[in-house]
């Protein structure tokens, strides 16, 4: 996770935000985490399922770009490494839009 914390930092002034969203653990337990590694992105907790099913995540991890009108742009399941020329230039491109 400190490849999210570090696109954060990068992209905080040009509109791109990072959000995780937890489906598994306890409430207390992801900010005890997110507290203890000092990372400043958000955290949404989908306990009912709801946005997993709405964007029809079947496994974890999993990641989404989604654009300034709220369309999924771009979609990953698995690991990914974010911090490539290539991902740079995805974000670039959508942050331009």
């Amino acid at each position: 996770m400190p490849f999210l914390e570090q696109l954060e930092q990068t992209y905080q002034d040009k509109e791109l935000k990072i959000l995780m969203i937890n489906t598994r653990e306890s409430k207390e337990h992801v900010e005890s985490f997110i507290r203890r590694n000092d990372f400043s992105f958000s955290v949404l907790f989908d306990s009912d399922g709801k946005i997993s099913e709405k964007f029809s995540v079947f496994g974890l991890p999993a990641a989404f770009i989604i654009d300034k009108q709220g369309k999924a742009v771009f979609r990953s399941i698995g690991y990914r490494n974010w911090n490539t020329e290539k991902m740079h230039a995805t974000f670039n491109s959508i942050i331009e839009e």
